[in-house]
């Protein structure tokens, strides 16, 4: 019998291209694949970005409840003492300093105060999250106490005024002493915002 010999044919332009096309198409896959990971991550990123955003915001809106507990409380820490830590013999860091900080950052927040010991503002409905604190310091030249106010202070001088009329009399006002106060108010995501605010009394 016979036998045929097998020869190699060569095979049609259709079945060449088969695997051509599925390479194709597995190397599309991977590189959609790719771009749909990234739109999913600046998406997640973007959203990211927009909450911090809104958290820093919140944090500034609320150092106006700091400023206005300072202010409310200004004239009853003035009234137990001037001249001493409030409250008096405070183990923490206080609230209120005689004088003015001398340890400061290049944008003037104390570097002194340990704000974890600072009491936070109680009384207030706040958001879920956010704490606010503040610390007071008079601007004198210490150490405490200080008893030439004009000299040692940052203030506006006895101011003078009445009648011109020679021979009438005249009224002193007392000197306008300037406090500062400094507002930390902290929020979810660890934001933290620092806002500070002169007084004066």
């Amino acid at each position: 019998m016979e036998q045929q010999s097998l020869s190699s044919a060569p095979l049609p332009a259709a079945c060449r291209q088969r695997g051509a096309v599925l390479l194709f198409a597995l190397i599309m896959l991977v590189v959609l694949t790719i771009a749909a990971v990234a739109l999913v991550r600046s998406v997640d990123t973007a959203n990211l970005l927009t909450g911090n955003l809104a958290f820093k915001q919140t944090t500034i809106q609320l150092a106006d409840v700091g400023v206005e507990a300072a202010t409310s409380n200004l004239a009853a820490i003035l009234a137990s003492s001037s001249d001493d830590k409030f409250p008096a013999g405070c183990s923490n860091e206080c609230i209120y300093y005689p004088t003015g900080f001398t340890n400061e950052d290049a944008k003037g927040v104390p570097t002194s105060i340990t704000w974890s010991s600072v009491p936070t503002v109680t009384g207030l409905t706040l958001p879920s999250g956010y704490s606010v604190q503040y610390v007071i310091d008079r601007l004198c030249e210490g150490p405490a106490p200080v008893t030439d106010i004009v000299g040692k202070c940052f203030s506006e001088g006895s101011l003078s005024g009445g009648s011109k009329k020679a021979g009438a009399a005249k009224f002193t006002a007392a000197a306008t002493i300037y406090y500062r106060v400094t507002i930390r108010v902290a929020g979810p995501r660890a934001t933290e915002t620092y806002v500070q605010a002169i007084l004066n009394r």
